[in-house]
Protein backbone atom coordinates (compact mmCIF):
# COMPACT_ATOMS: atom_id res chain seq x y z
CA UNK A 1 0.00 0.00 0.00
CA UNK A 2 3.09 1.82 0.40
CA UNK A 3 2.64 3.83 -3.21
CA UNK A 4 -1.01 3.55 -3.06
CA UNK A 5 -2.24 7.22 -3.66
CA UNK A 6 -5.78 7.79 -2.28
CA UNK A 7 -7.76 10.54 -3.83
CA UNK A 8 -10.43 12.01 -1.38
CA UNK A 9 -13.47 13.89 -2.22
CA UNK A 10 -15.67 14.04 1.67
CA UNK A 11 -15.26 10.21 2.41
CA UNK A 12 -15.63 8.68 -0.84
CA UNK A 13 -11.79 7.15 -1.39
CA UNK A 14 -10.97 6.58 -5.18
CA UNK A 15 -7.43 4.74 -5.37
CA UNK A 16 -5.54 5.98 -7.78
CA UNK A 17 -2.20 8.09 -8.76
CA UNK A 18 -4.34 11.14 -9.33
CA UNK A 19 -2.75 14.58 -9.48
CA UNK A 20 -4.66 17.71 -9.40
CA UNK A 21 -4.00 21.05 -7.13
CA UNK A 22 -0.84 21.53 -6.80
CA UNK A 23 1.27 21.29 -10.55
CA UNK A 24 3.33 18.75 -9.39
CA UNK A 25 2.83 16.03 -6.86
CA UNK A 26 5.04 15.94 -3.99
CA UNK A 27 7.49 13.32 -3.55
CA UNK A 28 6.54 10.45 -1.93
CA UNK A 29 7.85 9.53 1.35
CA UNK A 30 9.59 6.06 1.98
CA UNK A 31 9.33 4.88 5.77
CA UNK A 32 12.09 3.25 7.22
CA UNK A 33 9.55 1.21 9.39
CA UNK A 34 5.67 1.43 9.33
CA UNK A 35 3.63 2.50 6.36
CA UNK A 36 2.82 5.30 4.41
CA UNK A 37 -0.18 5.86 2.30
CA UNK A 38 -0.97 8.87 0.39
CA UNK A 39 -4.00 11.04 0.79
CA UNK A 40 -5.31 13.71 -1.47
CA UNK A 41 -7.36 16.10 0.59
CA UNK A 42 -9.76 18.59 -1.49
CA UNK A 43 -10.16 21.31 1.05
CA UNK A 44 -13.34 23.32 0.49
CA UNK A 45 -11.96 25.55 3.45
CA UNK A 46 -8.78 26.58 1.22
CA UNK A 47 -9.88 25.94 -2.44
CA UNK A 48 -7.37 23.70 -2.79
CA UNK A 49 -5.79 20.11 -2.24
CA UNK A 50 -3.86 19.18 -0.11
CA UNK A 51 -1.40 16.09 -0.07
CA UNK A 52 -1.89 14.13 3.24
CA UNK A 53 1.08 11.50 4.22
CA UNK A 54 -0.94 9.19 7.05
CA UNK A 55 1.81 6.83 8.50
CA UNK A 56 0.93 3.72 10.01
CA UNK A 57 3.26 1.49 12.39
CA UNK A 58 4.58 -1.54 12.52
CA UNK A 59 2.27 -4.84 12.64
CA UNK A 60 -0.95 -2.47 11.43
CA UNK A 61 -3.69 -4.31 10.70
CA UNK A 62 -7.08 -2.59 9.72
CA UNK A 63 -8.98 -5.84 9.68
CA UNK A 64 -8.76 -6.54 13.31
CA UNK A 65 -10.81 -4.83 16.36
CA UNK A 66 -7.79 -2.75 17.41
CA UNK A 67 -7.94 1.05 17.10
CA UNK A 68 -5.56 3.68 17.57
CA UNK A 69 -5.16 7.26 18.47
CA UNK A 70 -4.07 9.84 16.26
CA UNK A 71 -1.34 12.83 15.81
CA UNK A 72 -2.16 15.19 13.71
CA UNK A 73 1.03 17.11 12.38
CA UNK A 74 1.95 20.31 9.77
CA UNK A 75 4.24 20.23 7.53
CA UNK A 76 3.54 16.55 6.75
CA UNK A 77 6.28 16.82 3.50
CA UNK A 78 9.20 17.10 6.36
CA UNK A 79 8.56 14.20 8.59
CA UNK A 80 9.82 10.72 7.44
CA UNK A 81 12.42 10.57 4.54
CA UNK A 82 14.97 13.83 4.46
CA UNK A 83 15.93 12.32 0.72
CA UNK A 84 12.87 13.84 -0.17
CA UNK A 85 12.98 17.26 1.41
CA UNK A 86 14.33 20.79 0.65
CA UNK A 87 17.64 20.42 2.96
CA UNK A 88 17.64 16.89 3.34
CA UNK A 89 17.17 17.01 7.01
CA UNK A 90 13.44 14.80 8.37
CA UNK A 91 12.08 14.47 12.00
CA UNK A 92 12.82 10.82 11.39
CA UNK A 93 8.80 10.42 12.90
CA UNK A 94 8.79 6.93 11.63
CA UNK A 95 12.12 5.28 13.32
CA UNK A 96 11.81 7.33 16.48
CA UNK A 97 7.88 6.43 17.05
CA UNK A 98 8.91 2.68 15.82
CA UNK A 99 11.77 2.66 18.35
CA UNK A 100 9.70 3.96 21.55
CA UNK A 101 7.19 1.56 20.84
CA UNK A 102 8.96 -1.72 20.23
CA UNK A 103 10.44 -0.16 23.83
CA UNK A 104 6.98 -0.26 25.52
CA UNK A 105 7.06 3.56 25.81
CA UNK A 106 4.06 4.63 23.94
CA UNK A 107 0.86 3.38 22.53
CA UNK A 108 1.19 2.86 18.62
CA UNK A 109 -0.30 5.81 16.82
CA UNK A 110 -1.15 7.05 13.39
CA UNK A 111 0.45 10.21 12.29
CA UNK A 112 -1.15 12.12 9.92
CA UNK A 113 1.18 14.31 8.00
CA UNK A 114 -0.56 17.48 6.23
CA UNK A 115 1.72 19.06 3.61
CA UNK A 116 2.08 22.34 3.44
CA UNK A 117 3.26 24.79 0.37
CA UNK A 118 6.20 27.39 0.86
CA UNK A 119 3.73 30.11 -1.06
CA UNK A 120 1.13 29.60 1.68
CA UNK A 121 2.52 28.02 4.52
CA UNK A 122 3.12 31.32 6.85
CA UNK A 123 -0.52 32.45 6.08
CA UNK A 124 -2.32 28.93 6.86
CA UNK A 125 -0.34 28.76 9.76
CA UNK A 126 -0.93 31.75 11.40
CA UNK A 127 -3.28 32.12 14.22
CA UNK A 128 -5.90 34.37 12.58
CA UNK A 129 -7.86 34.75 15.82
CA UNK A 130 -4.99 36.15 18.23
CA UNK A 131 -3.45 38.71 15.33
CA UNK A 132 -6.95 40.30 14.76
CA UNK A 133 -6.44 42.53 17.89
CA UNK A 134 -3.04 43.67 16.86
CA UNK A 135 -3.83 45.19 13.68
CA UNK A 136 -4.20 42.05 10.74
CA UNK A 137 -3.65 44.11 7.89
CA UNK A 138 -0.28 45.91 9.05
CA UNK A 139 0.72 42.66 11.27
CA UNK A 140 0.41 40.64 7.91
CA UNK A 141 2.98 42.75 6.64
CA UNK A 142 5.43 42.95 9.72
CA UNK A 143 5.17 38.75 9.29
CA UNK A 144 6.26 38.78 5.46
CA UNK A 145 3.05 37.03 4.12
CA UNK A 146 4.03 37.62 0.66
CA UNK A 147 0.96 39.05 -0.19
CA UNK A 148 -1.64 35.82 1.05
CA UNK A 149 -4.57 36.51 2.90
CA UNK A 150 -4.64 35.18 6.67
CA UNK A 151 -6.28 31.71 6.23
CA UNK A 152 -5.24 30.16 10.09
CA UNK A 153 -9.08 29.50 10.18
CA UNK A 154 -9.45 28.40 7.18
CA UNK A 155 -6.78 25.82 7.56
CA UNK A 156 -8.08 24.95 11.35
CA UNK A 157 -11.17 24.20 10.08
CA UNK A 158 -9.76 22.09 7.35
CA UNK A 159 -7.93 19.69 9.58
CA UNK A 160 -11.07 19.55 11.68
CA UNK A 161 -14.02 19.55 9.67
CA UNK A 162 -12.67 18.12 6.53
CA UNK A 163 -9.11 16.12 7.32
CA UNK A 164 -10.57 14.33 10.28
CA UNK A 165 -13.83 12.78 9.09
CA UNK A 166 -11.48 11.53 6.13
CA UNK A 167 -8.95 9.83 8.50
CA UNK A 168 -11.86 8.75 10.97
CA UNK A 169 -13.91 6.92 7.80
CA UNK A 170 -10.59 5.33 6.02
CA UNK A 171 -8.52 4.26 9.21
CA UNK A 172 -9.48 2.70 12.63
CA UNK A 173 -9.01 5.33 14.69
CA UNK A 174 -9.78 6.77 18.46
CA UNK A 175 -11.48 9.42 17.70
CA UNK A 176 -12.19 10.59 21.05
CA UNK A 177 -10.42 14.15 22.24
CA UNK A 178 -8.13 12.29 24.71
CA UNK A 179 -7.03 10.05 22.03
CA UNK A 180 -6.39 12.82 19.04
CA UNK A 181 -3.16 15.25 19.31
CA UNK A 182 -1.46 18.13 17.23
CA UNK A 183 1.78 18.44 16.60
CA UNK A 184 4.29 21.16 14.73
CA UNK A 185 7.62 23.14 14.88
CA UNK A 186 8.11 27.05 14.18
CA UNK A 187 4.70 28.46 12.59
CA UNK A 188 3.32 24.91 13.20
CA UNK A 189 3.60 25.04 16.91
CA UNK A 190 1.86 28.25 16.71
CA UNK A 191 -0.74 26.49 15.23
CA UNK A 192 -1.10 23.47 17.19
CA UNK A 193 -1.23 25.39 20.39
CA UNK A 194 -4.17 27.42 18.27
CA UNK A 195 -5.95 24.22 16.99
CA UNK A 196 -6.09 23.04 20.53
CA UNK A 197 -7.58 26.58 21.83
CA UNK A 198 -9.73 26.96 18.94
CA UNK A 199 -11.23 23.17 19.08
CA UNK A 200 -10.64 22.18 22.44
CA UNK A 201 -13.32 19.31 22.37
CA UNK A 202 -11.32 17.67 19.06
CA UNK A 203 -7.61 18.08 20.35
CA UNK A 204 -6.51 16.84 24.00
CA UNK A 205 -3.40 17.83 23.49
CA UNK A 206 -0.90 19.58 21.35
CA UNK A 207 3.11 19.03 21.15
CA UNK A 208 4.98 22.44 20.35
CA UNK A 209 8.04 22.61 19.12
CA UNK A 210 10.62 25.92 18.78
CA UNK A 211 7.08 27.94 18.47
CA UNK A 212 7.31 30.83 16.57
CA UNK A 213 6.06 33.24 19.23
CA UNK A 214 7.95 36.92 17.91
CA UNK A 215 6.65 37.03 14.58
CA UNK A 216 9.64 38.65 12.98
CA UNK A 217 12.25 41.04 14.31
CA UNK A 218 10.36 43.83 12.47
CA UNK A 219 7.06 43.44 14.53
CA UNK A 220 9.24 43.58 18.22
CA UNK A 221 7.37 42.70 20.78
CA UNK A 222 3.42 43.13 18.76
CA UNK A 223 3.25 39.59 17.64
CA UNK A 224 4.32 37.59 20.67
CA UNK A 225 1.54 39.61 22.73
CA UNK A 226 -0.52 39.35 20.68
CA UNK A 227 0.17 35.30 21.23
CA UNK A 228 0.05 35.59 25.17
CA UNK A 229 -3.25 37.75 24.83
CA UNK A 230 -4.36 34.53 22.96
CA UNK A 231 -3.25 32.02 24.98
CA UNK A 232 -4.25 34.23 27.61
CA UNK A 233 -8.14 34.09 27.42
CA UNK A 234 -8.19 31.55 25.35
CA UNK A 235 -6.05 28.00 26.61
CA UNK A 236 -8.40 25.05 26.95
CA UNK A 237 -9.32 23.67 30.76
CA UNK A 238 -6.20 22.06 32.50
CA UNK A 239 -8.42 19.06 33.33
CA UNK A 240 -8.90 17.93 30.07
CA UNK A 241 -6.12 18.65 28.25
CA UNK A 242 -2.24 18.79 28.17
CA UNK A 243 0.53 21.13 26.63
CA UNK A 244 4.00 19.78 25.58
CA UNK A 245 6.62 23.14 24.58
CA UNK A 246 10.36 23.24 23.81
CA UNK A 247 12.71 25.51 22.03
CA UNK A 248 16.81 25.31 21.24
CA UNK A 249 18.89 28.14 21.97
CA UNK A 250 20.75 28.84 18.88
CA UNK A 251 19.53 30.78 15.44
CA UNK A 252 16.20 31.97 15.38
CA UNK A 253 15.27 29.82 18.40
CA UNK A 254 17.29 32.40 20.71
CA UNK A 255 14.51 34.66 20.29
CA UNK A 256 12.05 31.92 21.82
CA UNK A 257 12.97 31.86 25.31
CA UNK A 258 11.23 34.75 27.18
CA UNK A 259 8.18 34.33 25.34
CA UNK A 260 8.00 30.55 25.91
CA UNK A 261 8.08 31.45 29.67
CA UNK A 262 5.56 33.71 29.62
CA UNK A 263 3.35 31.10 27.83
CA UNK A 264 4.35 28.69 30.16
CA UNK A 265 3.48 31.17 33.23
CA UNK A 266 0.09 31.48 31.93
CA UNK A 267 -0.58 27.67 31.76
CA UNK A 268 0.28 27.59 35.10
CA UNK A 269 -1.67 29.94 36.33
CA UNK A 270 -4.43 28.20 34.56
CA UNK A 271 -3.95 25.45 36.37
CA UNK A 272 -1.63 23.28 34.29
CA UNK A 273 1.01 21.20 36.43
CA UNK A 274 4.84 19.61 35.22
CA UNK A 275 4.91 16.25 34.63
CA UNK A 276 1.15 15.74 34.71
CA UNK A 277 -0.46 18.07 31.86
CA UNK A 278 2.16 20.39 31.44
CA UNK A 279 6.26 19.55 30.20
CA UNK A 280 8.73 21.81 28.56
CA UNK A 281 12.38 21.50 27.18
CA UNK A 282 15.21 23.91 26.36
CA UNK A 283 17.61 22.03 24.01
CA UNK A 284 20.66 24.13 24.59
CA UNK A 285 22.74 24.40 21.65
CA UNK A 286 19.97 23.38 19.03
CA UNK A 287 19.24 25.47 16.36
CA UNK A 288 15.78 25.59 14.87
CA UNK A 289 16.01 22.86 11.46
CA UNK A 290 14.23 19.15 11.28
CA UNK A 291 17.43 17.74 12.69
CA UNK A 292 17.55 19.33 15.93
CA UNK A 293 13.76 18.12 16.21
CA UNK A 294 14.53 14.73 15.35
CA UNK A 295 16.81 14.84 18.22
CA UNK A 296 14.16 15.86 20.84
CA UNK A 297 11.31 14.38 19.39
CA UNK A 298 10.87 11.52 21.63
CA UNK A 299 10.49 13.60 24.31
CA UNK A 300 7.18 15.16 23.39
CA UNK A 301 5.76 11.34 21.47
CA UNK A 302 6.57 9.95 25.28
CA UNK A 303 4.59 13.11 27.25
CA UNK A 304 2.36 12.77 24.31
CA UNK A 305 1.75 8.85 23.77
CA UNK A 306 3.19 8.18 26.99
CA UNK A 307 1.88 4.47 28.13
CA UNK A 308 1.69 5.87 31.70
CA UNK A 309 -1.35 8.59 30.48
Amino acid sequence: MTDIIRFIMGCAAVVGSISMGHAVMPAMQHPDCGVIERLRVYSPQLRDTVTVDVWLPENYDAGTAHRYPVLYMHDGQNLFDASTTWNGQAWEMDATTCRLIRAGEITPPIIVGIHSDAATRVSQLMPQQAVSAAGLDELMAEVRLKGQPVEGDNYASFVVNTLKPVVDYIYPTLADRDNTMVMGSSMGGLMSLYLICLYPETFGAAGCLSTHWYGSLDAGDRFGNAMMNFVETSLPDAATHRLYFDHGTTTIDAYYGPWEEKALSIARNKGYVSPVNLDSFVDEGAPHNEDAWAGRVDRPLRFLLGRHK
